[in-house]
């Protein structure tokens, strides 16, 4: 496998698609090689076609990158520092005292359209990668995992499910304008996945129920830490 973050969820996927027993995804999960060249396209291939896995968050997105990557990054460094330099023996400490200390990271702001400018500038930029790419692409997989707050589907303003990419007519439509290159999207979230064929989406747009909305929530991530003193 080749970075850390692709093959994580490349497992995950595989994980839960062999629970699910879900042989189509897995006839393509079972015969991928990771490609070599940490920087090209695409992450995976096999005989007839590539899987591409990217990122993508409700978090704002910058040319630095996600603000969410850019907290998550900051917390694990912070956390990383305070464990370096933090004693076990703490002097102001009485025998045998306990002291629990809580780490907590940073939450930016997520948003439903943060989340749709992050989905199409990713895709925009590996559909690019894809023109460009020469090698068999019969069968073009874009494996897109959503990190950080979870998006909620809500139906006349109640709780309906979280998020499911088979709903959003916005990102559906946008992703049928591109079905000459691709042939389908999993779309990683949580500890879920979509499995959808491109060229089933004129039908799924005609079965989104009426009346859906998309919120999302914050993204809590906390470490806690017991010290004693004996």
């Amino acid at each position: 496998m080749r970075g850390e973050q692709e093959k994580i969820c490349f497992e995950r996927v595989k994980e839960q698609a062999i629970k699910k027993a879900d042989t189509q995804l897995l006839s393509y999960w079972n015969i991928v090689n990771a490609n070599s060249d940490y920087n090209a396209f695409p992450d995976f291939t096999f005989a007839d076609g590539f899987i591409e896995h990217f990122q993508v968050s409700a978090a704002n997105e910058t040319r630095k990158g996600s603000a969410h990557n850019i907290a998550v990054n900051e917390f694990e460094q912070d956390y990383k520092e305070f464990l370096q330099s933090h004693s076990l023996k703490n002097e102001s400490l009485d025998t045998r005292d306990m002291q629990i200390i809580t780490h907590k990271m940073g939450s930016p702001n997520y948003s439903y359209k943060n989340f749709v400018n992050s989905f199409k500038r990713n895709f925009d930029k590996h559909k690019e990668s894809l023109q460009k790419y020469n090698g068999e692409k019969a069968v073009g997989i874009f494996l897109i995992e959503l990190v950080g707050s979870r998006i909620t589907i809500m139906q006349n303003g109640q709780f309906k499910d979280f998020y499911r990419l088979g709903v959003d007519k916005e990102l559906l439509e946008y992703i049928e304008k591109y079905s000459e290159y691709l042939r389908y999207i999993v779309f990683a979230n949580s500890e879920n996945y979509e499995f959808i064929d491109v060229q089933s989406i004129p039908a799924l747009l005609q079965n989104i129920p009426t009346n859906l909305t998309f919120g999302v929530g914050r993204y809590m991530n906390t470490k806690l830490n017991l010290f004693i003193d004996l």
